[in-house]
């Protein structure tokens, strides 16, 4: 018997040690589907608009609903597409510069990077803002609170960046429940309201 290996064996080496040294295939597709609509949801869509919403009467349920159905859900599709046919790392970036070339993924990489600067300042104050609520009456002054403000955002930044940082497997669950808790408190009013007419019709 021959000791030579079989043509097979290398082969399968010279793949394996290829897979190795390109960084590309070791990523892992760790967001779905419905993990971007939720990102989606806790990012743009939010309790501050019902008032608004409200105001305008029954017609924006009908706006809302052909926003989740024309943009939420087409965006989460053409998001995960993208992922798959552009698999590195970079995101607008990538999928900007692998199509159009260098110079529109340097603009879509600047612009959402420039937005980000304003976008999650605002998000951290305004959630550290909100939380002071949860404690009652007396919290309400706690949203004026300067000091306050700042330690709970800079606490809410570093879990964003630990869940992050140990992986995006478990940092997505955080964006999923902002996503999922967004509307739960909606829909538990809307419940109570339908309760309560019910009540009061009878």
């Amino acid at each position: 018997m021959s000791d030579a290996p079989s043509a097979s064996a290398i082969n399968s080496t010279i793949s394996s040690d290829t897979g190795a040294a390109n960084p590309i295939s070791q990523l892992r597709r760790e967001m779905g589907f419905w993990d971007v609509l939720l990102f989606n949801i806790a990012t743009v869509l939010g309790p501050r608009w019902i008032a608004a919403a409200a105001h305008n009467g029954t017609s924006s349920i009908s706006l809302w609903v052909l926003a989740a159905v024309l943009f939420f859900v087409p965006s989460a599709m053409v998001i995960n597409e993208l992922s798959s046919r552009f698999p590195s790392e970079g995101g607008l970036y990538v999928w900007s510069k692998e199509a159009f070339g260098d110079f529109h993924g340097f603009i879509a990489g600047w612009s959402y990077w420039i937005y980000t600067i304003f976008y999650f300042p605002g998000l951290l104050l305004a959630s550290a803002a909100m939380s002071g609520y949860t404690v009652g009456a007396g919290g309400a002054s706690l949203a004026q609170n300067r000091t306050f403000l700042l330690i709970g955002s800079m606490i809410l930044l570093l879990i964003a960046v630990g869940l992050n940082i140990i992986g995006l497997n478990i940092g997505k669950w955080l964006q999923n429940a902002g996503g999922v808790s967004t509307y739960l408190p909606l829909l538990i009013l809307t419940g109570i309201a339908r309760f309560y007419g019910f009540i009061t019709a009878r």
